[in-house]
């Protein structure tokens, strides 16, 4: 069941720390939101690594909920003054909260051996994670320019 690109958010989330001399208000958003998502990458490792012999994968999609659930909190309590980042903030948690709804579907649905939402719950999920990728990109060469 690992198609639906569950390990999509390790690759892409890894964002670089190191940023180039920019306003002190940039470089504090920057270093702040990137924290945030790299906190949220890695309690979604350690978590994965915890569920990894669950065979249904519910554990594991579970795992991804609340990483992200909590990721996308901490980003909310961001107090970004660059509207640029705030914008990259307010997409992040959009997503992430996405994400974790339809992780949880997919888990429900798959605990339930109900076939038609575990289809429907796994393509939004699919979708809703090809969202990530450009965010973090936006993330990326904004705090680097």
């Amino acid at each position: 069941m690992r198609p639906y690109g569950l390990f999509l958010l390790a690759g892409a989330m890894a964002l670089p720390l190191g940023l180039v001399s920019c306003g002190a208000s940039k470089q504090n958003g920057c270093t702040a939101l990137i924290n945030v998502v790299n906190g949220g990458l890695a309690e979604l490792e350690n978590g994965q690594q915890q569920a990894k012999n669950d065979p249904s994968q519910s554990t594991e999609l579970r795992v991804m909920a609340d990483a992200l659930d909590k990721a996308g909190a901490a980003a909310a309590q961001l107090e970004l003054t660059v509207p640029e980042l705030k914008t990259i903030s307010t997409r992040y948690q959009a997503m992430a909260r996405d994400v974790s709804k339809y992780a949880r579907e997919v888990a429900d649905a798959a605990d339930k051996k109900d076939l038609d939402k575990l289809q429907k719950s796994r393509a939004q999920l699919n979708e809703t994670l090809k969202l990530e990728d450009p965010i973090v990109d936006d993330l990326n060469k904004f705090c680097a320019e």
